[in-house]
């Protein structure tokens, strides 16, 4: 009996994963700006894999555990990589990035007070 519902089983999680990645997908394309896209696609990527690989591997263990390490892989990666592009936009686009003023860079001696934060030189 239970054997006959694991095919169900399984296409009922390929599904909910699909459904999750395409209002993922309606996300990205709708958000204004690069944080709340990146917000909805670094969502998707785990949340929208995470019954799709569980429903690869219902029949065989093995396909099962692989599915649960790609799935661990991309649990702690996705955080990571989402917040580098973020702050790489941040960085490169925002006003309110650091520069050096000119009351910064007037130190005493040779050393300037922006080297002193940053571990310069004295």
């Amino acid at each position: 009996m239970v054997a006959m519902l694991l095919p169900w089983l399984a296409d009922a999680l390929v599904l909910v994963g699909l459904v999750i990645l395409t209002l993922a997908l309606w996300g990205v394309l709708r958000m204004p700006d690069l944080y709340t896209s990146l917000h909805a696609a670094s969502k998707a990527a785990a949340l929208g894999l995470a019954p799709i690989l569980i429903a690869a591997g219902i029949d065989n263990r093995t396909i099962l555990l692989r599915g649960l390490l790609v799935l661990g892989f991309l649990l702690l990666t996705t955080p990571v990589s989402s917040h580098a592009i973020a702050r790489g936009y941040w960085r490169r686009h925002s006003k309110a990035a650091w520069q050096p003023s000119s009351e910064s860079l007037r130190g005493s001696g040779t050393a300037s007070a922006a080297d002193d934060r940053i571990g310069g030189t004295q």
